[in-house]
């Protein structure tokens, strides 16, 4: 009989785990099936090329809970992930803007023809292209302000909601999403700040606004993109959706 544990991993440690990789694969799969369902937005590709961009979109401050099964010889870390959420403090460019350097830094070095080994088979191959593009989403996701008026009070991203497709429905998401907030809530309180505070979730409005709505996040901001963009053949709209909270 497998049984569930929860792990909660900082981003400073977890390089040094046997989850990196699998985690990477499992958020990579869950992207690929929710697009499945959503074919007419166009979007082709992997959600994270390489481990080194989970890496980098979680951030030196981040936190990931892992959700994984420990099988009947009660070995951790040998089962499989079947949940996964993180956080961090929310900051509106950094992870695209981030993403967008290190794209550059890498397609002028492969011109140079000095390519960066990565040293795994997630080695990407990032065009010019894709650099222009993302460039232009960092341009254009800056000037998208909160309308809520409570610009003091502490922000943290919910990351990387996956739950694997046979298990949805157990409410597993909504229980990994309220461990964000137990640890958001600690780390607001050792800071000195709060008690109120704000999880952010940022989001594509035509495939996961329903859902979030339907936890209590509210739109704050809103940008939209026309079609071309990443492939998209109807354009899409970028969404950042908060849900308040207090210090526990």
């Amino acid at each position: 009989m497998d049984f569930m544990h929860v792990e909660r991993i900082p981003t400073s440690n977890l390089a040094n785990t046997p989850f990196l990789n699998t985690l990477v694969d499992f958020a990579n799969n869950a992207f690929a099936d929710r697009m499945q369902n959503h074919r007419e937005m166009g979007f082709e590709g992997k959600r994270f090329e390489q481990p080194e961009d989970f890496l980098e979109e979680m951030g030196p401050d981040g936190v990931t809970f892992i959700q994984y099964t420990i099988g009947s010889q009660g070995t951790e870390g040998s089962g499989q992930i079947v949940a996964t959420a993180g956080c961090k403090p929310f900051n509106i460019t950094s992870k695209l803007s981030e993403r967008a350097d290190r794209m550059r830094e890498e397609r002028e070095a492969r011109e140079k023809g000095l390519r960066k080994e990565q040293g795994s088979k997630h080695e990407a191959f990032y065009t010019k292209e894709h650099e222009d593009q993302l460039q232009h989403l960092v341009e254009r996701m800056g000037p998208m302000v909160h309308t809520d008026g409570q610009e003091d009070v502490p922000r943290f991203e919910v990351m990387t909601v996956c739950v694997r497709p046979d298990l949805q429905g157990r409410k597993m998401a909504d229980k990994l999403v309220e461990r964000v907030a137990e640890e958001v809530s600690s780390q607001v309180k050792q800071a000195g700040k709060g008690p109120e505070f704000k999880l952010v979730v940022r989001l594509m409005k035509e495939i996961n606004e329903k859902y979030w709505l339907s936890k209590g996040f509210k739109p704050v901001g809103e940008q939209s993109f026309e079609p071309g963009l990443f492939g998209s053949p109807t354009g899409f709209h970028m969404v950042d959706m908060t849900r308040d909270h207090r210090t526990s």
